[in-house]
């Protein structure tokens, strides 16, 4: 009683929930949709897909400056890597080995196949189809988080939705006025402040705004220069309701900034020192570079290399729903999105082209329309999409000093490196695609307690490329339409390509009693040859083919709204198995963009888990297990060389995590301490010297976190505050020291190949943070 007087509870469990099983009524159901809303645990449950919903509660592990990429490593199967304190930088992930985003990652052969959405918009360049995680850098904004394994119902699916998907679904405008404000502070100087306001419903009316904005210097350090970030994200939206259905408008705008170290070498190598190379190539003496000798977090300096990666992402859209009768309603969604990606780059350790500079643009609109009818038997959606996509790639390597200027057989002299006339390497063109996709989804429920969802798909990926190479740099040694620096890799002429493939699935889920289910489902996806404009410059167009996947899941789930120690208690076990076929496997050469490639094919299996449960008012638990084996069913570099039967890189062989989050009440405060573990198991390591997957393995590592919440009643507050909380969470608690990633380099960065390069995981990190929330 003193707790609710002070205006600070625990959670209580909720009321038994019974329901009994109603042979021939007619269900309200349809197949989950996990593009519209944070699904709930019983709709979960009741789909015969596998899902995985991450709640506020779980999203608390990544710490207040963490983006995307920390937030998702809570979930079964998911492996997130990164070389930063922040959600400004760039990082890679993958769901059950299939992968989006970047960092250093080598040899990645699954990368672009997996869907990313902010509030069911898709986030990822249809021409490129990578999503780049400083795009949500701000998860104060995020109200939940949907993982889906696999392709998913056809209702969900965009254009690269082969190997998984994931939903941001943020902040929604709320019937009650309101808002929050926060801000925290910790290790590498990392800063930040976030807030929303909602309006309330006015006159069927609601809005809301959020927004966030950090800055953070770098756990890697080196000689004065901390490598720092800064991202910020703003999200607004209006939605409107009226008798039958709603409409709304949203915008998002994001961008993150970040200063990218260079991989370290693990050993020491007397040719790489921290001072670079000269003119000639030959090592500048100095202190030899490695983990070993410079120290384990040890950055080059500034004046011999520094990577500013910039991301940006923009957002409109418009969403509409309406009961056009008693059992028919419409559904569209139309939206535009401006994304790009913007690299400054020096590096001496590169004599040739000191300098790189990298913009790629990408501007997508479309609409997607269908219905949905509810039968006396089954519920069955059915419709499309169209989208437009413009993508345009620039990449120069130039060098403006006089003594290495290089010469230009067709200027006939030493031509000095400029963003106009570099005298390196250089790439640009244009990749215009046009995306259609029509689809039926069903969901048959003939009894109370088995679902059945067939589905069906058929899409087409048009595309157009234009090697604008010639154009934009018409002084650039082009002679008959070769690049006289080297292997530039735009010698493919202009081209077109047209696909069109259909994509049929089937689930089942059987409620064998009323808190128990077991589930299967089959499906296959495609997506448009990987790689946009590097592809498309380096390949016949005549040899490409679209990347596919099919997939097989089978296991059980269990929901418990309340029984003794199961409160909204919610279980999942699952096997699966997923084939990734035409695979197109960048393999980066020295001081080049992207112009080799392997081919190949992978196998995907093993086995998910996941628990969570409130046994007692005031305790949360939750874990997450997960066993995988992936290997190339086929392998083939770009001399021929076959490596099948290897195993896909990066990919670990067992991820988890537990957690507990404990609260006690003491005069008119709550305590929430929190602690939880996050293990990553052995990975194969990617030889990029070969350019192909190796047996060597990265050591496993696992990383014990605490926190430490505290609620102020508002008896202690000013009138209007609400409830105020202070947090301090202590990640890396033990301060392990590990790696979290590594890699076999060809000589890029520093000249030697052979040498094993490493981006170590962030040692032990404290934040302090503060929100108040006002109504």
């Amino acid at each position: 009683m003193a707790a609710a007087q002070a205006g600070v509870t625990a959670p209580t469990t909720s009321a038994p929930s019974h329901r009994t099983i109603d042979v021939g009524r007619v269900s309200a159901a349809l197949a989950l949709n996990t593009l519209d809303k944070v699904p709930t645990k019983k709709e979960v449950f009741e789909s015969t897909q596998s899902v995985k919903v991450i709640g506020k509660k779980q999203m608390e592990t990544a710490g207040p400056a963490g983006g995307a990429g920390q937030a998702l490593a809570v979930a079964p199967g998911v492996n997130t890597q990164t070389d930063s304190p922040a959600g400004g930088s760039r990082t890679t992930i993958s769901i059950n080995g299939m992968k989006t985003g970047w960092s250093n990652i080598a040899g990645n052969a699954n990368d672009g196949t997996v869907m990313v959405t902010f509030d069911g918009v898709p986030m990822v360049d249809p021409a490129y189809g990578v999503w780049g995680s400083p795009e949500v850098p701000q998860m104060s904004m995020i109200k939940g988080i949907a993982v889906t394994y696999g392709p998913g119902y056809p209702i969900n699916r965009w254009f690269n939705n082969i190997g998984g998907s994931i939903n941001f679904i943020p902040l929604q405008p709320t019937a009650k006025a309101g808002a929050s404000i926060g801000g925290f502070y910790g290790s590498f100087n990392t800063r930040g402040i976030h807030f929303n306001v909602r309006t309330g419903n006015i006159d069927g009316w609601s809005a809301i705004l959020a927004g966030g904005l950090t800055s953070a210097g770098n756990y890697l350090t080196g000689y004065g220069f901390n490598n720092p970030s800064n991202n910020y994200a703003y999200y607004a939206k209006v939605i409107k309701r009226f008798q039958g259905g709603h409409f709304s408008f949203g915008a998002y705008a994001a961008r993150g900034v970040a200063y990218r170290p260079l991989a370290i070498p693990v050993s020491p190598n007397s040719n790489v020192t921290v001072n670079g190379l000269d003119a000639n190539g030959n090592s500048i003496p100095g202190p030899i570079y490695s983990q070993q000798t410079t120290g384990f977090y040890t950055t080059v300096p500034y004046s011999v290399y520094w990577k500013e990666a910039f991301n940006t992402s923009y957002i409109l859209y418009s969403k509409f729903y309406d009961h056009l009768s008693c059992n028919l309603t419409l559904h569209n969604l139309l939206w535009y999105r401006h994304g790009s990606r913007e690299h400054l780059h020096y590096n001496t350790y590169s004599p040739g082209a000191l300098n790189q500079y990298y913009l790629a643009k990408s501007d997508t609109y479309g609409d997607k329309l269908y219905f949905t009818d509810r039968l006396p038997w089954n519920t069955v959606s059915f419709g499309g999409y169209f989208l437009n996509n413009k993508y345009n790639s620039l990449l120069e390597f130039y060098n403006p000093s006089p003594a290495q200027a290089q010469y230009n057989p067709i200027v006939g002299a030493p031509v000095n490196g400029s963003l106009s006339v570099p005298n390196g390497d250089s790439h640009s063109s244009y990749l215009y695609m046009t995306d259609l996709a029509a689809f039926i989804q069903d969901d048959i429920q003939p009894v109370r307690n088995l679902r059945i969802t067939p589905g069906l798909r058929v899409v087409t990926f048009n595309t157009n490329f234009v090697n604008n190479e010639a154009a934009q740099f018409p002084l650039n040694g082009y002679n008959n339409g070769v690049n006289a620096y080297g292997t530039s890799g735009d010698r493919q002429p202009n081209s077109s390509t047209s696909f069109t493939d259909v994509e049929p699935s089937i689930g089942a889920n059987w409620q064998i009693t009323p808190n128990v289910a077991v589930y299967a489902n089959y499906s296959t996806a495609y997506k448009a040859p990987a790689g946009a404009t590097g592809t498309y410059a380096h390949d016949l167009a005549s040899s490409l083919k679209p990347q596919s996947s099919s997939q097989y899941q089978f296991g059980v789930k269990a929901y418990v709204p309340h029984d003794g120690l199961l409160n909204r208690a919610s279980f999942g076990a699952n096997y699966y198995h997923l084939n990734d076929t035409n695979e197109i496997i960048p393999i980066p050469v020295v001081s080049h963009l992207y112009s080799l490639f392997a081919s190949g094919s992978s196998t995907f299996s093993g086995v998910n888990l996941y628990f969570e449960d409130d046994p007692l008012y005031n305790i949360h638990i939750f874990s997450n297990l997960s066993f995988e084996k992936a290997v190339y069913s086929n392998y083939v570099n770009p001399h021929g060389v076959s490596y099948d039967g290897l195993p896909v890189s990066d990919v670990p062989a067992q991820t988890a995590n537990i957690g507990a989050y404990y609260q006690w009440y003491h005069a008119g405060v709550v305590y929430e301490p929190r602690i939880w573990w996050q293990y990553t198991g052995a990975q194969n390591i990617y030889n990029n010297n070969t350019g192909a997957p190796t047996n060597q393995k990265l050591p496993a590592f696992g990383i014990w976190n605490a926190a430490l919440r505290v609620h102020i009643g508002h008896q202690y507050l000013f009138a209007g505050l609400h409830k105020l909380s202070v947090n301090v969470d202590v990640l890396n608690l033990l301060n392990k020291q590990y790696n979290s990633y590594q890699y076999i380099s060809s000589g890029g960065y520093y000249g030697v190949a052979g040498q094993m390069l490493a981006d170590p995981g962030m040692p032990r990190a404290v934040y302090v943070s503060l929100e108040g929330h006002f109504a």
